[in-house]
């Protein structure tokens, strides 16, 4: 079930590492990357998805309210219907039925007979056809917003379980830095639920507009910028007439 990390290469130019508060553009071209939510990579062995929760045991300061579901996307990057939909955590001892929700998202359970039998997270369709994504979530913050501790949190979790496909150059940058999460080279784009005509960071009093990507389909998180605190917002302001999804 190994796939390459998603990546974009540009220039901070004209695509910076980190949106941050009218940050000027270097004058150099700087090779940057930026690693994309929008197409996460398709469902993994049990072993490494369990990566996922240890990681989000130890960083749950950056959202100690919130709550964590993996949430299944179609490959063009929608919403998966559930319906006919069944996923299951199979090895050769294990067979265990993961119930999905309306909205295609589970619970993984933490089981040492799955991990000792190497078990794999199995979809009864082809592969290729879906992604998975963390979904960290803190209760009270509005549908037209994200909390960037929860943002941080999910970007963690995503990073520990998809550690092997960083690419060699980056790897040993990463352990320097705790993660890839905190490269200075990488930015974070997050899917936004519709089309955005723009995203702004808010925190009390300040606030700063964020690059959208992808013609509004996702936006830039200022994940390391440390400025922002992990209470700060992201409000969405959606495109007119923008279709959910």
């Amino acid at each position: 079930m190994k796939r390459t990390l998603s990546m974009a290469i540009a220039l901070a130019a004209s695509l910076p590492a980190v949106a941050q508060d009218a940050a000027p553009a270097p004058t150099v071209p700087v090779e940057t990357v930026a690693v994309s939510t929008i197409r996460d990579p398709a469902l993994r062995p049990y072993r490494r998805m369990v990566r996922g929760l240890d990681m989000w045991e130890e960083k749950r300061a950056l959202a100690p309210n919130a709550s964590l579901r993996f949430e299944l996307w179609t490959q063009d990057g929608k919403p998966a219907q559930p319906d006919g939909l069944q996923l299951r955590i199979a090895g050769d001892k294990v067979d265990m039925t993961l119930p999905l929700d309306a909205d295609a998202s589970f619970v993984l359970p933490r089981s040492q007979e799955a991990h000792d039998d190497d078990a794999d997270l199995i979809l009864n369709r082809k592969k290729d056809q879906f992604r998975w994504r963390p979904r960290v979530r803190t209760p009270g913050v509005p549908d037209n917003a994200r909390r960037l501790g929860d943002l941080r949190l999910e970007c963690e979790v995503s990073s520990a379980v998809r550690k092997e496909e960083i690419p060699f150059l980056y790897r040993a940058g990463a352990v320097a830095a705790g993660g890839l999460c905190h490269l200075p080279m990488v930015s974070y784009v997050y899917r936004a639920p519709k089309r955005l005509l723009s995203a702004t960071i808010v925190s009390g009093e300040r606030k700063a507009p964020l690059h959208l990507h992808d013609n509004g389909a996702g936006y830039m998180a200022p994940l390391r910028d440390k400025s922002w605190d992990n209470e700060a917002l992201v409000m969405y302001e959606f495109a007119a007439g923008a279709p959910g999804g």
